[in-house]
């Protein structure tokens, strides 16, 4: 009896290690087919100097972000100020330097907390099927007949401005999408030879589910994710903009363009670098998420 336990436990351990060969060798070659498409090269580039600048903007910076003097308000770009200074005559550099690492957080956190939320219900969902699975989904169908903006306005105002209320409430309907998907997915493999195998093997649901059904449904989630974290940043600068997501004493670029619009015609550099910043980044995280979809979408690669 122990001498079975114990060789049960050998092809484990074997199972094991050949699955994680087998992904460093996928991951190897995911990357060797994405340095191929040079607009996913140059997306990535854009990024990491986005999120290097916000990791190190204290030491970047020239200016602390609140720092005003009234006696440079509205300089132009150039001299003192790089890209000018605001209405209270703070630095415009240091607060777009600042405020990076308010989407980019609120982007990667909200993605985080969806992918891992709608993939494990879609899992259970879609693997156990019944009235779980038939709850989630009118669930799901409710949360989709209200526009993803109006739903977090309201989701807001009940919750009131502030950083972790704000990915809460992106996170309130960020979810669906992913559950959706990974439901789907888990339809389709759970009446495979390799998932029957191994139910005749004696492998528990869960272990069926995270060793043999997630890693073939997890690259769809990995695309779509990282799509969908240039929409959370989108949405972030929307609603700091409207001045009800994060706390005005803290720099973002949507409060931001929000202070400068209003000036726009004087001061055009106030709405305008922070808006040419989140641009570039959703960008070039899209561009990173589309390079993702054709290396790991089977029906697009080229060989």
């Amino acid at each position: 009896m122990i001498r079975g336990v114990s060789a049960r436990a050998g092809v484990r351990r074997k199972l094991f290690l050949l699955r994680l060969s087998l992904w460093a060798e996928n991951a190897k070659t995911t990357l060797k087919r994405l340095r191929r498409n040079k607009a996913a090269v140059l997306g990535a580039l854009v990024v990491s100097v986005i999120a290097l600048s916000a990791i190190f903007a204290e030491a970047i910076a020239p200016y602390p972000p609140d720092e005003m003097n009234l006696s440079d308000r509205f300089s132009p770009p150039g001299g003192k100020y790089i890209l000018g200074a605001d209405h209270l005559g703070r630095d415009v550099l240091s607060r777009v330097l600042h405020g990076a690492r308010v989407s980019i957080l609120v982007g990667i956190i909200t993605v985080t907390i969806s992918v891992a939320t709608g993939g494990a219900l879609g899992l259970l969902a879609g693997y156990y099927g019944g009235w779980f699975d038939a709850f989630m989904s009118r669930l799901t169908e409710v949360l989709l007949a209200f526009p993803y903006l109006i739903f977090a306005i309201g989701a807001m105002a009940m919750l009131g401005p502030g950083f972790w209320n704000l990915v809460w409430a992106l996170c309130f309907k960020g979810w669906v999408e992913f559950f959706r998907l990974a439901r789907a997915g888990v339809l389709s493999e759970k009446t495979k030879e390799y998932v029957e195998a191994a139910k005749v093997l004696g492998r528990s649901d869960f272990e069926i589910m995270g060793s043999e059904i997630l890693p073939n449904i997890v690259n769809p989630l990995v695309v779509v994710g990282t799509l969908r974290m240039g929409t959370m940043m989108v949405m972030e600068a929307s609603l700091s903009f409207l001045g009800i997501g994060i706390p005005p004493r803290i720099p973002t670029w949507g409060s931001m363009i929000q202070d400068g619009y209003r000036f726009i015609l004087n001061a055009w550099w106030l709405s305008t670098f922070p808006g040419l910043v989140l641009v570039a980044l959703v960008l070039s995280v899209n561009l990173v998420g589309e390079g993702l979809r054709e290396v790991l979408d089977p029906d697009l690669q080229t060989f």
